[in-house]
C-alpha cells in the first residue's frame, strides 16, 4: 500500500493527545501525543510505500522500542500538521503506539515563507542524516553481547537475523576488521573471519587476507583455515616426538638449510643406514618434521601396502576380481596418517655423514681428468652420476612439496566454487550463451552426464537431501545415483520452461564438477583430458574468478607457475607471465 501525504489518520481529530505540553524553548514546545491525532500534512517525500522491507521494519522497531527521535510539527490552528517524521507517524499508527514524542514549532510570516521554509526543512531533515557505518553496527553488537544479552534479544532488538548477528560479533572484536569493512575493503562475512585470524595472533594471516585480491578472498581464508587445522593437527602429532627429546621442525627443511635428512646419512662408524635404532640413541641431536599422508592396509590383516598394489579397476564392484598379484579396492582402508621424517643439523654430533650421493654433491667438480688414468676416469664418471641421483631425489622431493601445495589449494577452490555454483543455479533464466554453450558440450560428450556419480553432485548443488539407499538395493552400482535423480525429479516437476533450462545447465555443471573434484584434488595436472578448460572456462565468463590452482587445471598456466603463486604470495598469475 502506497500513503499520500496529504492524507489525514483516520479518527485524528477523535483520538485524545496524553501528556499534556512543557516549553521546550523559545518558540517550541515538547508534547506526547497520541499519532492518530498528527496530520501528516504535504511533504517533499509524495508517497510512502508502506509494504516495503524498510517500512515494515520500522512498524516493529517502534513496536519493541517506541520512536526514538522526536517528530517535528507545527501548529496550525487546533491541529498539529507534521513537518518531519512522516513515516515515524505512520507507522506508529500501525505499531498502535499510544504516544509519541513530538516537537512542535511556531510558524510566522506569510504563507509563502512558510510553504518556503516546509520545502527546505524536509529536504535538509532527509538528506542530511548520516547512517551508522557497519563497523559501527557491528560493534554496537559487540558491546551488547559483552554485556550479556542473548544473541536472540540482540537479534529482535536491533532487528537483525541471528546468524547476521554472530558474525557482527565476531567483527567487533577486531579494529581492524572494522577498518577494512567501513572503509569497503571487506563485506561483514570477510571482517569476521579477519577478525577471528586476529584474535589467534596469526598477523601474517591477517596480513595475506586484507593484501589480497578481494574476489580471492574466501579462496585464501580457506586455504589459510586448513593451514591452521593442519598445523593443529601437527601438533597433536608431534607429542609423542617430543616426549621422546626431538626437536620439532614447524616446517620442512630446504636444500642449504643446514639440516640434512636421516635418509642421506650413513653411520660414520661403519657406513651402514641410519635406522630408528641409532636415531632414537640421541635424540637431542635430531629433529622431526611430520608429514600426513593416506595409508592404505589389508582390512583383514592390518598389511601396509602401496597405491601400486591396488586394483582400482574393482573400486565400488564387490564382484570383481583382482589382477593377480593386486588387491580388491573394496578389500582396503584408507587412513591419514602423520609420519615423521628425521633431520639435523649436527652430523658428527649425531654420529653419522653424508652417504655417498650427498657427499657427491657437496664435492667440487673433477675437473680435467686424465683420460688414460681409467681409474681417474671412472671416479670422475661416478661422482657425475652420483650428482645427477642427488639432484634427482631433491627434484622428486621438490615435486612432491608442490603436489601437496597445489592439492591443498585445489581442495580450498572446490569448496569456494561449488559455493559460487549451487548460488549461481538459483537463477530463473539461463545467462546469455549458455543454450549454444549446452548443446556444444553435450554433443562433444554425450555420456557426460551419467559418469563419476554426477546425478549425485546435482543434487549437492541443488541444495536436495537425498534419503540413503536401503533395502536389497543398497550397495548396488548405480543406486545412489538413481536414488538421486528420484529426488530431484520433483523439482525438474514444478519448474518453469526457463527454470527447466536452468536445471539442465546445472546437470552439465555438475557432470563436470564431478568428473574434475570427484576423481581427486589433483586436477591441477589433469589439463590434457576432461575438457576442464571447457568448463573452468563458462564459470570465468560468467562470474567465477579462477584461482591460480584452476587456471592451472584450465591449462592457461602451468602447475610451476600455480605453485610459485602459492609460494610467493602473488595475485596476478596470468597465463603470459
Amino acid at each position: 500500500m502506497t500513503a499520500q501525504n496529504t492524507e489525514t489518520a483516520a479518527a485524528a481529530t477523535e483520538a485524545p493527545a496524553v501528556d499534556g505540553a512543557s516549553t521546550a524553548g523559545a518558540g517550541e514546545e515538547f508534547a506526547r501525543l497520541h499519532p492518530a491525532t498528527l496530520e501528516v500534512g504535504p511533504n517533499v517525500r509524495d508517497q510512502v510505500d508502506t509494504e516495503s522491507p524498510e517500512f515494515r521494519a520500522l512498524v516493529d522497531s517502534i513496536a519493541v522500542h517506541g520512536v526514538l527521535q522526536a517528530i517535528s510539527a507545527i501548529r496550525d490552528g487546533e491541529t498539529v500538521v507534521v513537518i518531519d517524521g512522516q513515516q515515524r507517524t505512520l507507522a506508529s499508527i500501525e505499531a498502535r503506539a499510544e504516544t509519541v514524542p513530538v516537537v512542535i514549532r511556531s510558524v510566522a510570516g506569510s504563507a509563502k515563507a512558510r510553504e518556503i521554509a516546509r520545502l527546505s526543512q524536509q529536504v535538509v531533515a532527509n538528506d542530511r542524516r548520516i547512517d551508522l557505518t557497519d563497523g559501527q553496527r557491528a560493534k554496537a553488537v559487540t558491546g551488547m553481547l559483552e554485556l550479556g544479552v542473548s544473541v536472540t534479544k540482540i537479534a529482535k532488538t536491533v532487528q537483525m537475523d541471528r546468524d547476521t548477528v554472530k558474525t557482527a560479533a565476531a567483527a567487533g572484536r577486531s579494529q581492524t576488521a572494522l577498518d577494512a569493512l567501513d572503509n569497503g575493503q571487506l563485506d561483514l562475512e570477510q571482517a569476521a573471519i579477519v577478525a577471528t585470524f586476529e584474535a589467534d595472533g596469526d598477523h601474517a594471516a591477517v596480513s595475506e587476507l586484507l593484501d589480497g585480491h578481494r574476489h580471492h578472498f574466501r579462496y585464501t581464508a580457506n586455504r589459510l583455515l586448513a593451514d591452521r587445522a593442519e598445523r593443529k593437527e601437527r601438533a597433536e602429532a608431534a607429542g609423542p616426538y617430543a616426549e621422546r627429546g626431538f626437536t620439532i621442525l614447524d616446517a620442512e627443511p630446504r636444500e642449504g638449510s643446514g639440516y640434512l635428512r636421516a635418509d642421506d646419512l650413513v653411520t660414520a662408524a661403519d657406513d651402514a643406514e641410519v635406522t630408528e635404532a641409532v636415531i632414537d640413541a640421541n635424540p637431542a641431536v635430531w629433529s622431526v618434521w611430520l608429514t600426513k599422508g593416506e595409508q592404505i592396509t589389508v582390512t583383514e590383516t592390518g598389511e601396509v601396502i602401496e597405491e601400486e598394489q591396488v586394483d582400482w579397476a574393482t573400486e565400488h564392484d564387490d564382484e570383481a576380481k583382482a589382477e593377480e598379484g593386486y588387491h580388491h579396492a573394496n578389500a582396503l582402508t584408507f587412513t591419514d596418517v602423520w609420519t615423521g621424517e628425521y633431520f639435523t643439523a649436527d652430523p658428527v654430533a649425531a654420529g653419522t655423514k653424508p652417504g655417498p650421493i650427498l657427499a657427491a654433491s657437496f664435492a667440487e667438480p673433477a675437473g680435467d681428468v686424465d683420460p688414460d688414468d681409467a681409474a681417474a676416469v671412472a671416479a670422475a664418471r661416478e661422482q657425475e652420476r652420483l650428482k645427477a641421483e642427488a639432484a634427482r631425489k631433491e627434484a622428486e622431493r621438490a615435486s612432491r612439496r608442490r603436489t601437496v601445495e597445489l592439492n591443498k589449494a585445489s581442495t580450498a577452490a572446490t569448496e569456494v566454487r561449488t559455493e559460487w555454483l549451487a548460488r549461481f543455479l538459483t537463477r530463473k533464466t539461463l545467462p546469455k550463451g549458455a543454450g549454444k554453450w549446452i548443446t556444444d558440450t553435450l554433443v562433444d560428450e554425450p555420456g557426460l552426464l551419467t559418469q563419476n556419480k554426477a546425478p549425485q553432485y546435482l543434487a549437492q548443488l541443488l541444495n536436495v537431501d537425498v534419503a540413503a539407499v536401503t533395502g536389497p538395493t543398497a550397495g548396488y552400482p548405480g543406486s545412489e545415483d538413481r536414488a538421486a535423480r528420484e529426488a530431484i525429479a520433483p523439482l525438474i516437476d514444478k519448474a518453469s520452461e526457463a527454470r527447466a533450462q536452468v536445471l539442465l545447465l546445472a546437470q552439465v555443471l555438475a557432470a563436470y564438477e564431478a568428473r574434475m573434484s570427484g576423481t581427486g584434488k589433483d586436477y591441477w595436472r589433469r589439463t590434457g583430458w576432461g575438457n576442464q578448460d571447457n568448463y573452468l572456462g563458462f564459470l570465468d565468463q560468467h562470474g567465477h574468478v579462477l584461482t591460480p590452482v584452476e587456471q592451472a587445471a584450465a591449462g592457461t598456466i602451468t602447475p610451476e607457475q600455480a605453485h610459485d603463486w602459492l609460494t610467493s604470495g602473488q595475485e596476478e598469475t596470468t597465463a603470459t607471465e
